[in-house]
C-alpha cells in the first residue's frame, strides 16, 4: 500500500489515540493498585506532604521498589487522585481521592476491585464469540427483557451473576458491597435535592434496596414515611438485624423468590400494587441512567454512559435506557405520565405516576 508522507504524518498524529483505547485497562488497575496498597488512607492520614520514601516505607514496601512507586504516583497523579508538589516527589491527596479512602462511607473502593476482578472481566474475552454464537438466541420482549443470555453466562459455563455471587461468597459480598457503595453519598443528595418527591407520602417500598442505606437516610429525614427494604435474604440479613442503628419506621422484607422477569412486568406488579393499596394515588420512583439526557449529555458524561451500557451488556441483561425507551416502557405498563428529576452526577429521579 503507497501512502504519501501528509498521510503517514497524519496518521502517526492519531494512533496515539488507538493506544490510549488499548492500555486505558491500566487506569483501572492503576487506581486498583492504589486501593490495595491503601496509599489514599496513608497520605491522607499524614496530615502533611508525605515524601515518595516515607510513603514506601509507610505502605511496606522494600526502597529498591521506591523508584517503581515513583511512577504509579506520577499516573496517580495525572488520574486526579493526588497532587504533587512541583520539582519534589511529596504528595498530598485531592478531592478525587476521597473514594479511595477506607473510612470514608461513600468510598468507591468495593466498587473498583469488584469491576477489575477476573468474574467480571472475563465476559469480554467471549464478547466475539458471544456475538457469533446463535444456538441459545431468544427473540427480545418489549420493554428489554428475554433476548440472548448476556457475556458473563458463557464465561461462567452457564451461570449469570447471581448464580456466581451465590456460589462464591466472598465475590458475592464485593459484588453487593459495589453495587451499594455510594447509597450514603447518593442517598443524601437525593433527600435534599428532590425533597418535594417525598412531601405528602406515609409509606415507600424500596425495591433491591440492598442494606437500606437509601431507605435509611428517608426514614431519617422523613419520620412520618414508613419506609421497606425488600431484597434477597443474604443481602438484608445482617442489616436487618441491626436494631440499634434502625429508625423506627424503617423495617427490611425478604424477597425470596425474586423473578428474572423484564422490567416491564416489574413495572406492571407496581402499578397493580399501588391500585390495590393506594387507590391509584402513589407513584413509582426510579433512580437510573437515562442515555442522552440533556443533564449528561456532554462528550464525557456520554462516554461514560456508554461505558456503563457496554458493561451491563456483558454482564448482565438489561441496558441503559433513552428518555423514549423509559416512556414506551410506562406507557406499556400502564402509567400515564412520568417526570425526570436530575440528581447529581450521572443519576436521575424518575417519578412514574398511575
Amino acid at each position: 500500500m503507497e501512502m504519501d508522507a501528509a498521510t503517514a504524518i497524519e496518521l502517526l498524529d492519531a494512533q496515539p489515540r488507538v493506544w490510549d483505547h488499548c492500555l486505558g485497562y491500566i487506569n483501572a488497575m492503576t487506581v486498583q493498585c492504589a486501593v490495595e496498597l491503601e496509599i489514599a488512607d496513608v497520605v491522607h492520614g499524614h496530615g502533611q506532604p508525605i515524601s515518595l520514601d516515607e510513603l514506601a516505607a509507610a505502605i511496606g514496601i522494600s526502597p529498591v521498589k521506591a523508584p517503581f512507586l515513583s511512577r504509579l504516583m506520577r499516573m496517580l497523579v495525572h488520574l486526579g487522585y493526588f497532587v504533587e508538589e512541583e520539582g519534589e516527589e511529596r504528595y498530598t491527596v485531592a478531592p478525587l481521592c476521597q473514594f479511595l479512602l477506607k473510612d470514608n462511607p461513600f468510598n468507591a473502593r468495593a466498587y473498583i476491585v469488584c469491576m477489575n476482578h477476573p468474574n467480571m472481566v472475563d465476559p469480554w474475552r467471549h464478547m466475539s464469540a458471544w456475538f457469533r454464537t446463535c444456538e441459545n438466541d431468544v427473540v427480545p420482549t418489549p420493554g428489554g427483557g428475554g433476548g440472548p443470555p448476556p457475556p458473563f453466562t458463557l464465561a461462567h459455563g452457564g451461570k449469570k451473576v447471581y448464580e456466581v455471587c451465590s456460589s462464591d461468597p466472598p465475590f458475592g459480598k464485593m459484588f453487593d458491597e459495589a453495587m451499594g457503595g455510594d447509597s450514603w453519598m447518593f442517598s443524601r443528595a437525593l433527600v435534599a435535592k428532590c425533597k418535594d418527591a417525598f412531601e405528602g407520602l406515609s409509606s415507600l417500598v424500596d425495591v433491591g434496596g440492598s442494606t437500606g442505606d437509601t431507605a435509611k437516610v428517608i426514614a431519617e429525614t422523613f419520620p412520618g414515611i414508613h419506609c421497606t427494604v425488600f431484597d434477597l435474604p443474604h443481602v438484608v440479613a445482617d442489616a436487618a438485624s441491626a436494631e440499634e442503628t434502625r429508625p423506627s419506621n424503617l423495617s427490611y422484607w425478604v424477597l425470596i423468590d425474586w423473578p428474572d422477569e423484564p422490567c416491564l412486568k416489574v413495572l406492571k406488579q407496581c402499578k397493580k400494587a399501588l391500585s390495590n393499596n393506594n387507590g391509584g394515588k402513589g407513584k413509582v420512583m426510579i433512580v437510573d441512567h437515562v442515555m442522552g439526557h440533556e443533564s449528561c449529555s456532554d462528550k464525557s458524561s456520554m462516554g461514560t454512559s456508554l461505558l456503563f451500557d457496554l458493561g451491563v451488556m456483558a454482564c448482565l441483561e438489561g441496558y441503559v435506557r433513552t428518555e423514549e425507551q423509559w416512556a414506551k416502557l410506562f406507557s406499556d405498563a400502564g402509567f400515564s405520565d412520568y417526570t425526570i428529576t436530575p440528581v447529581a452526577g450521572l443519576r436521575l429521579l424518575i417519578q412514574v405516576y398511575p
